[in-house]
């Protein structure tokens, strides 16, 4: 449906062109508004038929992750597969073994790292914390438009929750709102922050101080961050980077839940089996780059509770 001011445009413009052809545009806009109409019933069917198997496919999921948590007795049923999968030996030592059910060790790790999601890659530090993630819930909300994602973490020595949950809000098809849990850090543990030492030489006396500050750092767990640019009136108001920056956050909010959402979950066995990536070229960064201040040295120091050596990110 098109708004109003593009209607009164159209009529606008209608009058710079010869009488003579002026019914033959109306009669073309009648055509082509059709089309638009066929193009929008098109995506609100494809829109439900996706919520519709969405639907279907979460209490499907909850019997995968009974699969991984090591929570679900093995059965014929289940097990279905065995004989395609497995050797007619791999099948006749698991007969006779003891049916012990376990958790699959560092799954969730290992698809993460394998998917290498280029928006919020996993940083080394990360990976010590992905070792404790259990599961991913998946929720649709009853409008089939907004979605929800619970982290299952066992508990850990990183943060203080076992659940971090991201919830995405939909205005007419656009992303103007997600909703995360806000991550509770154990001292010293915060995987988003680095603490660096800085080096400055003071130009008049030539002496050198050393300062300690806590920057910023890559992590995936930046995706556990609240952006709201639903009021329209508010976020027109706001400084042009102001807004740059929010909607780039958003961007890459809705491409890390919708990777997750439409290729990590149905096919988590493929990422963590090493068959299926989806890796863009690394660049490496620009190479070469210096400060402004050349007197001015950086020198990355593990905050308390880090261990030395680790999470040396390209920038």
């Amino acid at each position: 449906m098109e708004n109003k001011e593009l209607e009164q445009e159209i009529k606008k413009k209608i009058t710079n062109i010869p009488l003579k052809d002026r019914a033959k545009v109306t009669a073309l806009r009648y055509y082509l508004n059709k089309c638009k109409q066929a193009d929008t019933d098109m995506e609100t069917t494809c829109d439900n038929i996706q919520s519709k198997y969405d639907k279907l496919s979460m209490p499907i999921y909850q019997r995968a992750d009974e699969i991984i948590l090591g929570t679900a007795q093995l059965n014929e049923q289940n097990l279905g597969l065995a004989a395609k999968l497995l050797s007619e030996e791999d099948l006749q030592q698991f007969n006779q073994a003891p049916k012990e059910s376990k958790a699959i060790p560092d799954y969730w790790l290992k698809v993460f790292k394998n998917a290498d999601l280029q928006e919020l890659p996993l940083s080394e530090r990360d990976a010590e914390a992905f070792k404790f993630l259990q599961k991913i819930e998946f929720t649709l909300a009853e409008n089939d438009s907004d979605f929800f994602l619970k982290f299952h973490f066992a508990e850990n020595p990183f943060f203080k929750q076992t659940v971090l949950e991201k919830k995405f809000y939909y205005e007419d098809d656009e992303l103007t709102k997600v909703e995360a849990t806000k991550v509770e850090w154990h001292d010293g543990k915060n995987l988003t922050k680095k603490l660096i030492k800085k080096k400055q030489r003071n130009k008049k006396t030539g002496q050198f101080r050393v300062i300690s500050k806590e920057v910023d750092d890559e992590s995936f767990f930046l995706f556990f961050r609240s952006i709201d640019i639903s009021n329209k009136e508010k976020y027109d108001k706001l400084p042009e980077d102001e807004q740059i920056s929010l909607q780039g956050q958003l961007d890459v909010d809705q491409d890390v839940g919708r990777e997750i959402v439409d290729e990590l979950l149905p096919y988590s066995l493929e990422y963590f089996l090493g068959i299926k990536e989806f890796k863009t070229e690394d660049d490496g960064g620009a190479e070469g780059e210096e400060d402004d201040e050349e007197d001015d040295e950086e020198v990355e120091v593990p905050a308390k509770g880090q261990n030395k050596g680790k999470d040396k990110k390209k920038k």
